[in-house]
């Protein structure tokens, strides 16, 4: 007897990933991939991927799977891990104790704060969307072609589902690729990874083809509609613009350690934390983005150079600094650029930043501006040395 089938896969969430790249990639410059090879290593953003359901018979919606996706925007290589909605949750400040159950109870932003709490890390971004997103996106990209291995066939009344897609070449509608991918026989998660595998070399074909460009205002206003996302468009953020580079054979794909277990008649996914530990440190932790996260800039232009502050400051958002202020300096005659910083625990994060912008460093103690720093641009700074690293 086949299982039943309600989760939605984590490569239809690559797929988004990269059908999103793809089209800022064309209508984009390259300006955001100038940032990698910096002095800032490491450099790696963290997108939480969910996919649910839609609301039935007036319920809350549930969400059928959970991918922590970590991007390292410096070598185009992911990590991606697979968080099992039946995860056991034992903590303190959560009243639930299944993953899933975070979704239903406060959407994605409780779901994204458990993962946090769970993880010990911090999550960038997110982007969340159900399964008629889904479709619509296929749809949008004018459907998939690709070769079925075998007659796919399952019927579930009770949920409403429908598989019956013939075996050999076929084209497939949004809907169809959904049922494809969905699809779960004996073999179980097996021959259906391998689908999924197969669907995204697909997917990645039609998207990077010439008949895609023509079809790309169209695949933006389907992704506004159907994916909610917190990603600024101000700030896009270097792994969409990197996203078209990152090879296949670069994504790392994991499953959050651990075992299924019943506990109180109740199905759970138990975490193996030491294992999970190495994972997570390896694919996801030990990032500058987030670090930078932290510092707030003044971007003050001690030379006249036109347009030099606020230049410099979109350039320098794209490590992860936030921007408090660009303006003038108290003159123009500063020959050398300077980084102020007010705390010796931020010396490290300043070395690095006086490595990018070829500037000498002053300390002066307040522990009340730990994270703030002041940039005066002199006359040795040019922007183009910035734009070439």
């Amino acid at each position: 007897m086949l299982e039943k089938l309600t989760d939605w896969k984590y490569i239809s969430l690559i797929i988004f990933m990269l059908i999103i790249g793809i089209a800022f990639a064309y209508i984009w410059n390259d300006e955001l991939s100038q940032i990698t090879g910096g002095p800032f290593e490491d450099n790696k953003v963290n997108i939480l991927a969910v996919g649910y359901d839609s609301a039935i018979n007036g319920g809350a919606s549930r969400a059928d799977t959970m991918i922590l996706i970590s991007i390292d925007i410096d070598t185009n290589e992911a990590g991606v891990i697979f968080l099992p909605r039946d995860t056991f949750i034992n903590l303190e400040s959560k009243n639930f104790t299944k993953l899933n159950t975070s979704f239903a109870r406060g959407g994605i932003e409780l779901t994204k704060a458990t993962v946090e709490e769970l993880l010990e890390i911090e999550i960038d971004y997110y982007l969340a969307s159900d399964f008629k997103g889904f479709e619509n996106i296929i749809d949008r990209l004018g459907g998939i072609e690709i070769e079925v291995e075998k007659d796919l066939y399952y019927v579930d009344r009770a949920g409403g589902l429908y598989i019956n897609i013939s075996e050999g070449q076929q084209y497939l509608s949004g809907e169809d690729a959904l049922k494809y991918v969905r699809y779960r026989d004996r073999s179980g998660d097996i021959g259906r990874i391998e689908r999924q595998q197969k669907f995204v070399d697909a997917v990645i074909e039609k998207a990077i083809s010439p008949s895609t460009v023509a079809r790309l205002p169209g695949i933006f206003r389907e992704i506004n509609r159907s994916i909610d996302t917190d990603i600024p468009i101000r700030d896009i953020s270097p792994f969409l613009s990197t996203a078209k580079d990152i090879d296949l054979n670069n994504i790392e794909i994991r499953t959050l350690p651990g075992e299924a277990r019943y506990m109180g008649g109740v199905s759970y996914w138990i975490v193996d934390w030491d294992r999970t530990q190495v994972m997570v440190e390896n694919l996801v932790r030990n990032k500058s983005y987030i670090n930078n996260k932290n510092y707030t800039l003044r971007i003050l232009n001690g030379q006249g150079g036109y347009g030099i502050a606020s230049n410099t400051a979109d350039l320098l958002r794209k490590y992860g600094f936030q921007i408090e202020a660009i303006s003038n300096a108290d003159h123009f005659n500063y020959q050398n650029s300077l980084i102020r910083y007010f705390n010796e625990e931020d010396q490290r994060t300043v070395n690095k930043l006086a490595e990018l912008i070829n500037a000498e460093t002053e300390f002066a103690e307040d522990d009340s501006a730990a994270k703030n720093l002041e940039i005066i641009l002199g006359h040795d700074f040019e922007l183009s040395n910035l734009r070439g690293n």
